[in-house]
């Protein structure tokens, strides 16, 4: 039994607690938030033996019962601090997308989990769907081909439904849409290349906001294949899509799941995907789970925190400059 506490009980932590009470191989004994309104209202709802803290820093300090793990939904700002502290006292971690805003900090927790031997994972969409398991399958196999050409596309009402939230607070937040629901679009690129950018140019608009609300950017991959990606945040409505051209396939899903579609020689078909309907399938909280206990392998580990931190520190200095910027690879081990 992996005993779990939850540290951030704001709007997205209701997520993290439906689906982390319907696994039976853990147990949220514990609840931390800053406002003691919000750890008591998770009580009622969700874990009425969990006990609560308003201070991360008593997790460190003889928590009412022990733990195994903390789960991170906080401001992106503040995961850094909160995960290296977890690991360096002995806990694993799951976080909250991004994993950092600095690859600085990105490398630095790298290291922290080499040194501790603690597991980190990151709640990212694309690495635990099915869709993605069979694009991993089509890949590894040698089926998918060789990738030469792929295309990240988000519109999103994020602009209003973000207002006066710390989401557009760029202490708080980092960044605005590239870095929020924008990260998920480009860590379902990155996930299916399967390799690092080292060359990308980007644009972004404002619109007025603190953080970018509109962007767009080019990237060329450590294998010379090439890519774009448009994250818009002021839509009036929702759309999402990834598409993939390799030199024998045609790929469409989104960074989520949800369709996965294949054309070769301009027939479509479509590869088998598990399906599981129970509550917490295929979730980064069951594989992170299944991790701590040895039974899978983790999907999203510490380097693709790192990746995509790399990657958005260069997509930001390239729309500051204006100018196209080199990436240094991230190594495949550090």
């Amino acid at each position: 039994m992996i005993r779990i506490a939850i540290v951030g009980c704001g709007g997205m932590a209701n997520w993290h607690a439906s689906v982390l009470k319907n696994i039976p191989e853990c147990k949220v004994v514990g609840l931390v938030d800053v406002d003691p309104k919000r750890t008591a209202e998770f009580k009622q709802k969700y874990f009425s033996d969990a006990f609560e803290l308003s201070d991360y820093e008593q997790l460190f300090h003889h928590p009412p019962q022990p733990i195994d793990a903390v789960v991170l939904v906080t401001p992106h700002t503040l995961h850094y601090a909160q995960a290296k502290r977890a690991l360096e006292a002995g806990l694993h971690v799951l976080c909250e997308k991004p994993m950092v805003t600095d690859s600085r900090h990105g490398y630095d927790l790298w290291k922290t989990v080499k040194a501790t031997g603690k597991h980190l994972g990151i709640t990212f969409q694309a690495p635990y769907c099915a869709e993605y398991q069979a694009i991993k399958k089509l890949r590894d196999s040698g089926q998918l081909g060789k990738p030469q050409l792929i295309q990240g596309w988000l519109a999103q009402g994020w602009l209003k439904a973000t207002a006066n939230t710390w989401r557009q607070d760029p202490a708080l937040s980092g960044g605005g849409q590239m870095y929020d629901s924008g990260s998920h679009v480009l860590n379902g690129m990155m996930w299916i290349m399967n390799e690092p950018v080292v060359e990308v140019a980007c644009l972004i608009d404002n619109l007025g906001a603190a953080v970018d609300i509109n962007g767009v950017a080019i990237m060329r991959f450590k294998s010379g294949a090439m890519g774009s990606v448009a994250i818009g945040g002021n839509s009036p409505g929702w759309n999402v899509d990834i598409r993939l051209q390799t030199d024998r396939l045609q790929v469409r899903t989104g960074p989520h799941g949800g369709y996965l579609e294949c054309h070769r020689h301009g027939k479509p078909f479509y590869p088998e995907v598990p399906f599981d309907e129970s509550p917490s399938a295929f979730t980064p909280h069951l594989n992170f789970i299944r991790t701590l206990l040895g039974t899978e392998q983790p999907q999203a580990v510490v380097r693709h925190g790192v990746l995509l931190s790399v990657l958005m520190d260069a997509m930001y200095e390239s729309a500051r400059t204006q100018k196209p910027m080199k990436v240094e690879p991230v190594p495949d081990v550090l």
